[in-house]
């Protein structure tokens, strides 16, 4: 199978398993918000808190080493990163159980300082997963992941439905987490070819702890970047803010998360493969930032027009103060996914810390946000500050990617989008400038479409501003139709022997 029928194979798998587990992941929290007030939700939205400083602090990129290294497809390197894999499950469980106190005081919920040990159980759990559907990434075979992704999501989907009939405030969210840990592990069981095993093989866990360690402390930071402003606003506001502030902040990290998934399943193996074929290698760099672009500028776009219209139609009017933050946010999450390009092609590279130096610099805007909330400034203003460090991230990101003689044009391309970008994303905004939610369910859902459908076609005007897309897409199109010429001019990866 050709490198190109490969990759478009893995992208139309990976990006309908996505839209599945974010259409779960967004039911689910309707599910649960709807059947909450805000207050119930803040609290539980500190336990989502809790669980992800134990999964960004806890994170070794096991998988990814396995689909970057030489030998990681080997049985023995398998087995030694689901022994670390279970070790790290151990101690963070014993670490999660031990500052469940502190951790509640903080909040204000030390009634509520047994239900944050119980989380515990989330890290025990993850330590038995079974990584054999990420070493067959190695041969662009997406499908176990796609299943991975999804069957999960869409089976706590039920299971949110069904807490949601039992329990009438937190214990929604918690019951949600646990089990959706639960069948996370399962399902990897169950998607397993090899046997589960472990190996003790000091030579390759020295080789993933050397790898993963900066993406070890990347992650703290990334704790910081993602969940640092709800810490703030969860310890200087009240329970009420937090709620409706986290339905903003989930509506517009979902799709910088799934992005980044997809980014690590299907840009990381193409990227990896071609990182010693030095114009492919380049040329797949320069996809992968106009990919990034042009995923950005939807997002921004899509809640500009209508992210008031989505809050008032899926979460209710009692959320409707979320609709203040929803552009700052829609726009810092837009600048983190066009950082997730220099990221990727760095790791790619086995140079893991340009994430972590990075975000180094990303964290500065907490000082910011916190300074603001203890001077009592409105919740927008945390908001926007995140937009300040993501800026500085990206322009330390960029300076540290390896890319030799391609690094200018790199740059001038990433400028060149930028603008293009900041022009289309301007006129919108203006246009939709005071646009608010609709009376009628059926104008709100009107409203929703005509924000999708504009901002797709945004991304693809942006796109088409390409020479390179232009021209990749005319060999796609020449492709499906069977045309031989196709064959006498390949895609430029395609000269990588597979």
């Amino acid at each position: 199978m050709s490198i190109r029928l490969s990759i478009m194979k893995g992208a139309s798998v990976l990006t309908v398993s996505q839209a599945v587990v974010a259409a779960s992941t967004f039911f689910r929290n309707v599910i649960i918000a709807r059947h909450i007030d805000t207050e119930q939700y803040g609290i539980a939205t500190t336990f989502a808190l809790t669980v992800s400083l134990v999964e960004m602090t806890s994170n070794l990129a096991l998988d990814r080493v396995l689909v970057q290294d030489s030998e990681g497809d080997g049985d023995d390197m398998l087995g030694s990163a689901h022994l670390l894999q279970f070790i790290k499950g151990l101690l963070i469980a014993a670490v999660l159980f031990l500052i469940a106190t502190p951790v509640a005081t903080i909040f204000g919920l030390p009634h509520l300082i047994g239900a944050f040990q119980l989380l515990a159980v989330v890290p025990a759990l993850q330590g038995l997963m079974h990584f054999d559907f990420v070493v067959r990434q190695r041969q662009m075979e997406f499908f176990p992941t796609a299943l991975y992704d999804a069957l999960p999501q869409i089976l706590t989907l039920a299971i949110a439905f069904v807490a949601a009939r039992v329990f009438d405030d937190y214990r929604v969210m918690l019951a949600v987490i646990i089990v959706q840990s639960a069948l996370y592990v399962l399902i990897s069981h169950l998607l397993a070819r090899r046997a589960y095993r472990w190996t003790m093989n000091w030579r390759l866990a020295r080789r993933k702890l050397e790898f993963g360690w900066p993406l070890l402390v990347n992650g703290f930071l990334m704790f910081g970047i993602f969940q640092g402003d709800r810490v703030i606003i969860g310890t200087q506001y009240d329970m009420h803010t937090l709620g409706w502030y986290s339905v903003a902040f989930s509506l517009c990290m979902l799709p910088t998360l799934i992005f980044a998934k997809m980014s690590g399943y299907l840009l990381m193996p193409i990227l990896s493969r071609n990182r010693e074929q030095g114009p492919v290698y380049a040329q797949c760099c320069d996809f992968t930032l106009i990919a990034c672009f042009c995923f950005a500028l939807f997002m921004v776009t899509f809640f500009a027009v209508a992210g008031t219209a989505l809050i008032h139609l899926s979460f209710g009017e009692q959320y409707l103060d979320a609709a203040s933050v929803m552009l700052w946010l829609a726009i810092m999450q837009a600048l983190r996914i066009v950082r997730i390009a220099p990221s990727v092609i760095a790791n790619s590279q086995a140079r893991t810390k340009n994430a972590m130096y990075a975000n180094i610099f990303r964290c500065t805007a907490l000082l910011l946000a916190m300074g603001l909330a203890l001077r009592g400034q409105p919740v927008a203003w945390i908001a926007a500050s995140g937009i300040v460090g993501e800026c500085l991230a990206l322009c330390v990101s960029v300076y540290l990617v390896e890319l030799g003689s391609h690094k200018k044009k790199f740059v001038e391309k990433l400028a060149q989008l930028a603008i293009c970008a900041g022009a289309l994303v301007t006129m919108v905004v203006f246009l939709a400038d005071g646009l608010g939610p609709a009376a009628t369910i059926v104008g709100n859902l009107v409203t929703v479409l005509t924000g999708a459908a504009v901002a797709a076609l945004a991304a693809v005007l942006l796109g088409l501003s390409q020479r390179a897309v232009r021209a990749e897409g005319l060999r796609l199109w020449r492709f499906a139709r069977g045309s031989s010429s196709v064959s006498r001019r390949p895609l430029a990866i395609e000269k990588q022997n597979s």
